[in-house]
């Protein structure tokens, strides 16, 4: 009869245990997810106001400091390693054969849900790959243009304006990927 006085009480513990732990698992997904978000967006944001300086921005010194600062300036931003290592440790738990966080989603949804946070994950990667790229291009037509006069210089400045209003684009449909996939993830669980 002890044994299953043993067994009887584990059980009522587990199943005392498990919803608390359930909501704890959403939870910590939840925060991590938004926290990601949050700052991602502030990120891609503060890039588009960057980008806006570029075109209001009109004596050449000032234009040239700003766009050679830009990588500088707004990669100095992002909090990359707070945000990477919650996202991925979030990714590597899902992989866990033992881990509790399955449990805490429904059955149908684990598969969805996964996948959504490793295109989190790969997303987040990419945003910052392209933060990267785009303020490099920045300094490099610093470069062009610090060398230029007359049409010349016109020419460049115009291919910079154009560039400028494409990459400005991206990051709002990065913004609008970002938000959507974040609600993805939080209506699976």
């Amino acid at each position: 009869m002890a044994l299953f006085d043993e067994i009887r009480k584990a059980l009522m513990d587990l199943a005392t245990s498990l919803p608390k732990i359930n909501r704890e698992n959403r939870k910590e997904i939840r925060e991590i997810v938004l926290e990601l978000q949050s700052e991602l967006e502030r990120s891609l944001t503060m890039a588009i106001f960057y980008l806006d300086g570029v075109s209001r921005i009109k004596p050449r010194p000032e234009l040239l400091d700003h766009l050679y600062s830009a990588p500088m300036k707004l990669m100095d931003t992002y909090n990359q390693f707070k945000v990477c290592a919650g996202l991925y440790g979030l990714a590597d738990r899902f992989q866990d054969v033992f881990s509790s966080l399955k449990g805490s989603i429904a059955v149908g949804q684990v598969s969805a849900l996964e996948n959504l946070v490793r295109d989190l994950s790969n997303g987040e990667r990419m945003v910052m790959d392209g933060l990267r790229d785009m303020t490099g291009m920045l300094a490099d037509f610093a470069r062009q243009l610090d060398v230029l006069n007359g049409d010349d210089y016109d020419d460049c400045y115009r291919r910079l304006l154009d560039r400028v209003d494409l990459e400005r684009k991206e990051l709002k449909s990065q913004i609008e990927w970002l938000s959507k996939t974040v609600k993805e993830v939080l209506t699976k669980m």
